[in-house]
Parts: C-alpha cells; structure tokens; sequence
C-alpha cells in the first residue's frame, strides 16, 4: 500500500513538473508574440508618420483621404501596441525596471498618440495646416524612435527573443 501511495505521489510530481514546464514555453513563446506585437505596431505607425510627414513637404496640398487612412492607421498600430504592452506587463508585474521601462514607453506612445491627434485636427480644416501636421509626424517619428529603443532593452531585459522565421512550405503536389 505504501508503495502504490509512493508510486502515486511520485507520478504527480512529474506531471507538475511536466505541466509547469509546458507552461514556461507557453510564456516564453507568448512573450514572443507580444514582443513582436509591441515593435511591428512601434515600426509601422512610424513609418506612416514618415510618409505623411513628406506628403506635407511637397507642394501639392496633402490628399485628405490618404492623411485620415495614414493617421488612423498610426492609431490602430500604437493601440495594438498598447495592448500588447499591458499583456506583457501584467506576466512581468513583480520585476520593478522592466515595470518602469515599460512606463516609459506608454509615456512614449501616449506622447505619439497626442501628436496624432493634433494632426489629425489640422487635416480636418478646409485647408489642411502641411507646417502643423509635419511638426507632429516629426513628433510622433522621434517619440517612437525613442519607444522602440526602450522596448529593445527591455527585450533585452526579459530575454525575449525575436520570432523565428516561418519554415518554408513544402511544395505542392500536383494533381
């Protein structure tokens, strides 16, 4: 009897081991995901910023519809950012710098997103202000610049590894 109640005891505490560990790699490739989330959506709002912010150096005026896409664009990436920011800092809560690193860079965001909204103002008057809304994707261009390098240390920080990848599919049979 003993010996089943040892057997049965042990059996547990591989599986815990098992699960806990299956869980680790859950997290660790999650926190990949997030990572990656966090630096595209950084990466693409920026780049809007730096195209609409050479549409206002033509001398064309600015397409209306382009700069509304762009814009909401940049909101849509900097909110899925965001996201993936709150995610990640819920799993990282009791590690105090990475904590204040990822402060800094929701002040960088929300900064950015300031900037989009005031652009955004100046786009919707009669005749699009090209001084305003260049002056804030410059804005948005360095404040996001200045995200994506905290982001880099705090990757660093957590070690979170970039997504590998995708393996190349294998070609079709023919039919």
């Amino acid at each position: 009897m003993k010996t089943m109640a040892a057997l049965a005891m042990f059996g547990a505490v591989v599986i815990l081991a098992a699960s806990t560990a299956a869980a680790e790699d859950f997290t660790k490739a999650d926190h990949k995901m997030l990572g990656s989330r966090i630096q595209s959506g950084q990466e693409h709002a920026q780049r809007q910023a730096q195209a609409l912010y050479h549409y206002g150096q033509t001398q064309q005026p600015i397409p209306k519809d382009d700069a509304k896409e762009m814009l909401a664009t940049m909101k849509r990436e900097l909110a899925a950012a965001d996201k993936a920011l709150a995610k990640l800092k819920v799993d990282v809560e009791k590690n105090k710098d990475a904590v204040a690193l990822i402060d800094s860079i929701k002040k960088h965001h929300a900064n950015a997103h300031e900037q989009c909204g005031m652009a955004e103002e100046a786009c919707s008057k009669p005749d699009t202000d090209k001084v305003v809304v260049g002056d804030c994707c410059s804005e948005m261009y360095f404040e996001l610049e200045a995200a994506k390098e905290e982001t880099a240390k705090l990757l660093k920080m957590l070690k979170i590894e970039k997504l590998e990848t995708p393996k190349k599919p294998l070609p079709k049979k023919a039919k």
